[in-house]
């Protein structure tokens, strides 16, 4: 029985792995993302990472805060990102402010 549970876990895992990140639930994947400035140049104080659905944290894993989507909107709250808003959310990719991009980073 114990062998049964332990197989079924592993397919799942390798189904799961073998598909790549998957989109956290309304549009963003879980992983890093990175922003870019105006010139292309990565912004590192705006760089965070989706945990799942809601919520994310600063690269470092000490600032968790969360997000929701709205339309093509991203809204975060707390965190580094607090009061921060995203527009244009399309394939994964939003704009912050004027000229800021954000995206997957891989």
């Amino acid at each position: 029985m114990k062998f049964q549970r332990f197989a079924a876990g592993f397919l799942l895992l390798a189904a799961s792995t073998a598909a790549g990140p998957a989109a956290a639930g309304g549009g963003l994947r879980v992983g890093e993302y990175a922003c870019y400035g105006a010139g292309g140049e990565i912004l590192a104080g705006l760089g965070f990472k989706v945990l799942d659905g809601s919520h994310y944290n600063d690269l470092d894993g000490t600032t968790p805060g969360s997000y929701a989507i709205k339309g093509d909107m991203v809204e975060f709250h707390g965190g580094s990102l607090d009061g921060q808003m995203g527009s244009g959310l399309k394939d994964q990719k939003f704009t912050m402010g004027s000229g800021i991009g954000c995206e997957p980073y891989n």
